[in-house]
């Protein structure tokens, strides 16, 4: 079936620009400032913003949670706009990741949305060995934990980097003691910069926060930019509609969309509406697992070495 998306409001070089999108099979099949020659069923959207379905990240979701607190939090993601979600398995040890991973897949069975699977070990279990098991289980996203008293002078970075040579792999920092002051983590994340710079090691320089939208860099960093996270040609229809008249804007004139103030009108995966006015429709089993691959293909610029 195929039908117009008809003066929709788009964000282009931080302002908003209207852009007629025509749908096939649930595709974006073509996009431009108008197509008032084509004859087909039409939406006017000239009072919306769309914005891409969102990537959020998940720590929360664990193996032996009930159905129904399982749903609940997945709600809470629709109703921000997610569309596909991060979720992250926490892995103590080598000899657990297979099984910790497999729980979490079957996990994940009844998802409306897509995720995809990351996992979270601390610094002294980030190896060689460890790596190889993630490439076995096709886990691309690996959050590395650090406590004060780590020291990541005692890693052997070189064998790190050998064993990701060809199995890309994203490291990405985390800390949540709440006994380090915010300079302290910041030193901490000035290090771990340094270091993986020096090794020339894919890695995020940020600390990133749940529940929040992943920006189009991170995405791009991760590599699941463009399969997710943008509107173009070619992509499912995943995005969220905001009513331009709700939306407050920057002394710039670039909107502003807070995820604490404001939520998406409508929501779409994949050419359904899972959210109409913050009604959710659940539909376990319509989300798929996707994989990434190739870690961080297209590297913003800002994160050249």
């Amino acid at each position: 079936m195929c039908y117009i998306m008809d003066r929709v409001g788009i964000l282009k070089n931080d302002r908003i620009e209207q852009a007629t999108l025509l749908v096939n099979q649930n595709k974006i099949e073509f996009m431009r400032q108008s197509m008032d020659n084509i004859k087909y069923m039409r939406m006017d959207l000239s009072s919306y913003l769309i914005t891409p379905g969102y990537v959020m990240l998940d720590f929360s979701l664990h193996s032996l949670l009930p159905f129904q607190d399982f749903k609940q939090k997945i709600i809470e993601f629709l109703k921000k706009g997610c569309t596909s979600l991060l979720t992250v398995v926490d892995v103590k040890y080598e000899k657990e990741l297979a099984s910790m991973v497999k729980q979490r897949r079957h996990l994940m069975i009844n998802s409306p949305i897509d995720y995809y699977m990351a996992i979270k070990l601390p610094l002294k279990s980030l190896n060689q060995s460890m790596l190889r098991k993630c490439k076995q289980q096709q886990i691309s996203i690996v959050f590395v934990e650090i406590n004060k008293d780590d020291r990541l002078d005692l890693i052997s970075w070189g064998w790190i980097r050998d064993a990701m040579f060809s199995n890309p792999i994203t490291l990405i920092p985390y800390m949540t003691d709440e006994s380090l002051s915010p300079f302290k983590k910041q030193r901490t994340l000035q290090n771990w910069n340094r270091v993986v710079k020096e090794h020339r090691i894919s890695s995020l320089h940020e600390y990133l926060e749940e529940g929040t939208p992943l920006t189009k860099d991170i995405l791009m960093r991760l590599g699941i930019y463009p399969v997710k996270g943008d509107i173009r040609i070619g992509s499912n229809l995943n995005y969220n509609l905001y009513k331009v008249n709700e939306l407050k804007y920057n002394i710039d004139g670039k909107p502003m969309i807070k995820q604490n103030e404001i939520l998406p009108t409508f929501t779409s995966h994949n050419g359904r509406l899972i959210n109409v006015n913050g009604d959710i429709s659940f539909l376990p089993g319509k989300g798929e697992e996707c994989f990434i691959t190739i870690s961080g293909r297209f590297i913003p610029q800002s994160a050249s070495f």
